[in-house]
């Protein structure tokens, strides 16, 4: 299963090609399709707008944009592949929240989210340069406080993915506190084993500490 990845993707920018188009390319694709083929399609056969589809039985279910409502051998035959394959691949785009699988008690078909969709089907705005800049004054911000925090501690520079989730969090006075605090918190410490890493350091808002 392949890592579907949308801010690396659309990195290098998008190609704009006609639904139509596009559908009239897959058709035409031989029957060996990797998961990225299988992957668009599936964009193709979610809904582009909300439908409201009727069961055997005559029960009544709601299928939203970017949503889909059917069996796993019905996707089975649109990726011509094995109903097990197909399988395989739902449940591997939804450990890696590319879709989210959605339980019903009153029918056995198969209801999925892509999650995100509108980023996967429409092209994004150019940014203002104002937010160009917050965005960078707030990474420069975010820099200033890691390297302060190691530089002081010495601790290895670890886990800096979930440090900036967590900064992402603060307030902008919180923020300043974080940094502020940094050497108040380190020469506080006893024992330099049970030293906070970054991304706790924040997370338990260490900062507000009172000593």
């Amino acid at each position: 299963m392949q890592n579907f990845n949308l801010q690396q993707m659309s990195g290098n920018g998008y190609i704009i090609i006609p639904k139509l188009m596009f559908a009239e390319y897959m058709k035409n694709c031989d029957n060996h399709e990797g998961d990225i083929e299988a992957f668009l399609k599936l964009l193709m056969k979610v809904n582009y707008s909300e439908t409201e589809y009727t069961d055997y039985w005559c029960k009544k279910s709601v299928c939203k944009r970017g949503e889909s409502l059917r069996s796993y051998r019905s996707w089975s035959d649109v990726f011509h592949w094995s109903v097990s394959r197909t399988y395989r691949f739902m449940q591997g785009l939804k450990s890696k929240g590319v879709i989210e699988i959605i339980s019903h008690d009153d029918t056995s078909a198969l209801h999925i989210r892509v999650v995100d969709y509108e980023s996967w089907v429409s092209v994004p705005k150019a940014e203002p340069d104002s937010v160009k800049r917050q965005k960078k004054e707030a990474k420069e911000k975010f820099l200033l406080f890691w390297n302060e925090y190691h530089n002081v501690t010495q601790l290895p520079k670890e886990n800096i993915a979930k440090a900036q989730r967590e900064w992402k969090k603060l307030s902008d006075k919180e923020r300043e506190l974080a940094v502020g605090h940094i050497e108040e918190y380190y020469f506080h410490q006893t024992n330099a084993n049970f030293l906070l890493h970054a991304s706790s350091y924040l997370a338990n808002k260490a900062f507000l500490n009172e000593y």
